[in-house]
């Protein structure tokens, strides 16, 4: 379930899978035109003959000069979730994980790109009844804006709210064992790997951008759930706590994309995961793959 599925000039990048949820674009969009326009290529990538998909749940660990980034720990097992699917999971994550050629204690940092359930679960682990983390010896980077936003709502969530419990079991503990840092603006990991600001989804999301030999690739978390938001940003899903970042976010980047070559890696898409943009004039074509 997890392997090497990409190389970004030095940077290998790796997949770790916990679920996948099958799922069709009515759920996005029912515009048979526009969907019927980008045929060309989100077929038979990212959509079947059926109008199909699966929104994929997995993480992404870029391993490069002798440093490992895992992005998106997903939801963990063990936590109860108003949604059936993640209900309780028992996923065998760390063990994929391993199978990969990575334990947890090779991790040097964490990234969650915002602090959704499905994005930061497997921060920490269940042992002996108290949630600890689980990657005891990796930095857990954290837009400041994104802990402080849910650090003073999470008290008054609902129990119907997806979020219900995330701070309590996969925040605080990481942040009481202080393993995180709490970063603002664009904050660098490594010469290769940079987290940079990517509001809207949430008002602390954030992404990661690899550059490594004339090669980029912006890890774009909740940017976009489907690569058709590319030809269409303002096609809703999910939410989003301002809209109208979204929208400008997933502009720019395509905007992006076609000026630097870039691959864009989104949280939930499936294989062959990344998209890229070109520019034709004023026109945007797009093409699924590195």
């Amino acid at each position: 379930m997890a392997m090497t599925v990409m190389r970004i000039g030095q940077a290998r990048i790796s997949q770790v899978e916990e679920l996948r949820i099958r799922n069709h674009i009515a759920s996005f969009t029912k515009d048979q035109q526009l969907l019927a326009a980008h045929r060309y290529w989100l077929y038979p990538h990212f959509l079947d003959d059926q109008g199909d998909f699966d929104l994929v749940f997995h993480s992404w660990i870029i391993e490069i000069g002798g440093r490992v980034v895992l992005v998106d720990p997903c939801n963990g097992n063990g936590r109860p979730h108003v949604v059936p699917y993640f209900n309780m999971l028992d996923v065998p994550y760390i063990e994929r994980m391993q199978a990969s050629g990575y334990r947890p204690q090779d991790v040097d940092f964490v990234v969650c790109t915002h602090l959704h359930h499905d994005h930061c679960g497997w921060n920490t682990q269940l042992r002996a009844g108290k949630w600890v983390p689980t990657f005891s010896k990796a930095r857990y980077i954290i837009r400041l804006q994104e802990y402080e936003h849910l650090a003073v709502g999470h008290a008054s969530l609902g129990p119907a709210d997806y979020n219900k419990g995330v701070f309590e079991r996969s925040v605080e503990p990481v942040m009481k064992a202080g393993l995180v840092d709490l970063v603002s603006g664009s904050h660098r990991l490594t010469p290769a790997v940079t987290v940079e600001p990517a509001y809207g989804h949430t008002f602390g999301h954030q992404m990661v951008h690899v550059d490594s030999a004339e090669r980029h690739a912006f890890f774009t978390g909740d940017c976009f759930h489907h690569p058709v938001q590319l030809v269409d940003p303002t096609i809703p899903f999910a939410g989003g706590d301002d809209m109208q970042q979204v929208i400008a976010m997933r502009r720019k980047l395509v905007e992006l994309s076609a000026d630097l070559n870039a691959c864009l890696i989104a949280a939930h898409v499936q294989a062959p995961y990344a998209v890229r943009a070109s520019r034709a004039g004023s026109v945007f074509h797009f093409q699924a793959g590195v």
